[in-house]
């Protein structure tokens, strides 16, 4: 084999292992769901990389529970090339006698023949979809879920015909290909080198194992994934995990609950290979009323609002010392998380940045030099009162904004002020938490210079970290009234924005919430 393949294979192995150990790390966390975690499972051939299975009643997938996650991941030293649904079916994509998808109807026919329903089939890859191709866009962007669109499409859709042809490509009936594809996830671009190591770092770190320094070039994890393999153990529960860490001297001293910060959680969507329950102490999840960024049929804002609320209301440890709050949630969620743990209320909350899972506490007064860029204002009715606020933070939002607020149905607004950090939106405008939360701490004044008087709303679109969005929650006594919109990025739906809802709740949320909270 050429040095070039064994380079390749060999860092393909690297990444396999490290995904293992972070699905594995959830073994030794105490709320863990996870029951078993398997490197290389031969009863899933074709997804076979890494199989990780849940106790009773499995993990919430998305409107029903999922008892196994299998995975399989496809690493590429280059990118010469990019996924497609037509690769999907090509099996010389894959060098193969058969494709992708085929492997992946076969390890479903099998595992469901052997009775292990309900679960998912995941495909990894650091390779992305093309861009030209009609199924990347609809992808839900966050689990890789086939979007409902490609179920209900006609025949000639767009979707549909990708559905045709891939039914057709296995010789399935409607019903059977219908219960197979629901299985599928595909996460691509998902193997960054740096920021996928950092990120199984700070999660084996949270699950309190040790992790190399950042000038030793060995890792002992990447080492023992091969031993695995060769040594023919590779199938671990909990009790054997542990032993196995401390064997290895991977365990750091004392238990994860105590040396960790009490943590919450808030989840409105469940992200690719991540399991929120496993990481908190108390989780909320609202994800039932969605289906990806989108009410289901039977969802409701308003519900998931109150549900929320309520959650955090009963959160009495927040008050009496440091924690720490995860939010897998739209944008939304954050800010009315920071809304309901302001820094008047006494909670001493901080919120959880990924992808490395630091801690965003900001240190009072400290000084970033960063801050809000010249805003920008595009006068609109001069007889509205309302005015909209376009936060272009991670990226600029503002043609999205003017185009929607020229739609049916949104409301008029007297200007529009478009606000973006110093230097621009990029993934990395903000620095650190002292930054965003100067930012944060900044907006309200904005907002009263751009209100024709004080009872004005604001409506307020976005594109920022979640954490961002907590800090300026918790803002909450200077805000004035404001309404939420969410977009939707995978254009799910219509590509473009609706309210989710508005602050200070009204009178009618505010007596649900009451009647919901003990």
């Amino acid at each position: 084999m050429a040095l070039g393949q064994v380079g390749a294979r060999t860092e393909g192995d690297v990444y396999q292992g490290l995904f293992f150990w972070r699905q594995a790390a959830d073994l030794l966390r105490p709320t863990s769901l996870v029951e078993r975690v398997i490197l290389e499972h031969d009863a899933a051939a074709g997804v076979d990389d890494v199989a990780v299975f849940y106790r009773a009643p499995g993990v919430n997938a998305g409107g029903w529970q999922a008892s196994a996650d299998y995975f399989q991941l496809k690493y590429h030293v280059d990118n010469r090339d990019a996924y497609s649904a037509d690769a999907l079916i090509d099996p010389s994509f894959i060098s193969a006698k058969v494709s992708l998808l085929q492997r992946f109807y076969k390890a479903y026919a099998r595992l469901s023949a052997q009775g292990r329903v309900p679960f998912r089939l995941h495909l990894a890859s650091n390779w992305r979809w093309k861009d030209d191709d009609k199924l990347a866009g609809l992808l839900r962007e966050f689990d890789g879920e086939l979007p409902p669109k490609f179920f209900t499409d006609g025949a000639k859709g767009d979707l549909g015909k990708v559905r045709e042809k891939w039914r057709a490509h296995l010789s399935l009936e409607v019903e059977p290909f219908t219960a197979f594809a629901r299985t599928l996830r595909f996460q691509l671009e998902h193997f960054g080198r740096r920021d996928f190591k950092a990120y199984v770092y700070a999660t084996l770190q949270a699950a309190g194992l040790r992790t190399p320094s950042a000038d030793r070039a060995a890792c002992p994890y990447e080492s023992l994934a091969q031993q695995f393999l060769m040594s023919g153990q590779h199938s671990f529960d909990e009790a054997e995990f542990r032993t196995l860490c401390q064997k290895e001297g991977l365990l750091l001293g004392g238990s994860v609950r105590s040396e960790r910060p009490f943590a919450i959680g808030v989840r409105s969507f469940m992200r690719f290979a991540e399991r929120l329950e496993s990481e908190v102490d108390e989780l909320v999840c609202v994800s039932s009323n969605f289906d990806g960024r989108h009410l289901t049929d039977e969802g409701s804002w308003e519900a998931s609002t109150v549900q929320v609320r309520s959650f955090l209301s009963n959160q009495a440890r927040l008050r009496g010392e440091e924690s720490v709050i995860a939010l897998e949630c739209h944008g939304s969620f954050a800010l009315l998380a920071g809304w309901e743990l302001s820094r008047n209320s006494g909670v001493r909350a901080a919120p959880i940045q990924k992808p490395n899972l630091d801690v965003w506490r900001p240190v009072k007064d400290a000084s970033t030099g960063g801050s809000w860029a010249a805003p920008q204002m595009i006068e609109k009715n001069a007889d509205a009162d309302d005015v909209a606020f376009c936060l272009s933070v991670t990226h600029d939002v503002r043609v999205d904004v003017e185009n929607y607020l020229l739609s049916a149905g949104a409301p008029p607004v007297r200007r529009l002020v478009v606000l973006s950090p110093e230097g621009g939106p990029s993934p990395q405008s903000i620095k650190d938490a002292d930054h965003a939360y100067q930012l944060a701490a900044a907006l309200p004044a904005l907002l009263m210079s751009a209100r024709p008087n004080r009872a004005a709303r604001v409506h307020v679109f976005f594109a920022c970290p979640n954490a961002l969005m907590f800090f300026i929650g918790q803002q909450r006594e200077a805000l004035g009234r404001i309404a939420l919109y969410e977009f939707d990025f995978g254009i799910e739906r219509d590509g473009s924005y609706q309210l989710s809802f508005s602050l200070p709740p009204s009178a009618k949320a505010v007596a649900a919430h009451q009647e919901a909270t003990p």
